[in-house]
């Protein structure tokens, strides 16, 4: 069994579910929350003009430190997208657990086009990835329940 690290890693691609699921771990956990897609966007507010004026290696190397940032936080849940944990999978592999929330593939948005057309592929590799694979089905609090139960029976 490995060591619990200060903070926990939650993904999903089911965004919308899955960071209400998250927030509502984090606050039965009393662990601070963080959004790793909202913080990016706090911090890069104008992402488009320093694209433009200081071009992509820069907003890459922006995007890095700010992540490597996130991965150090204490006593947290972190909420991550699949695009931005593929881009950093080093950055947050020594994260323990990493829990991939597992949303069927009709509740992805019609909106997460990207997600539904590679789900089986990205569904595949998260399940690999992480240290634990809960299935649930919405951001209900029988499916934060089955959450913790998975935590506990791991840890």
């Amino acid at each position: 069994m490995k060591k619990l690290s200060d903070s926990i890693l939650i993904v999903s691609l089911n965004e919308i579910e899955g960071k209400s699921l998250a927030q509502d771990l984090a606050n039965t956990l009393n662990l601070h929350y963080a959004s790793c897609k909202e913080i990016l966007e706090y911090d890069l507010f104008d992402s488009g003009a320093i694209l433009e004026k200081c071009g992509i290696a820069y907003l890459n190397k922006r995007e890095k430190s700010i992540m490597k940032d996130i991965s150090m936080y204490e006593n947290s849940l972190i909420f991550i997208s699949y695009d931005l944990l593929q881009n950093n999978l080093r950055i947050f592999e020594k994260i323990y657990p990493k829990i991939f929330l597992k949303f069927p593939k009709r509740k992805l948005s019609k909106n997460d086009t990207i997600n539904l057309i590679a789900y089986e592929e990205r569904n595949s590799f998260l399940s690999k990835f992480c240290d634990l694979s809960v299935e649930v089905s919405s951001s209900s609090k029988s499916n934060l329940s089955k959450i913790l139960k998975e935590i506990d029976k791991k840890v």
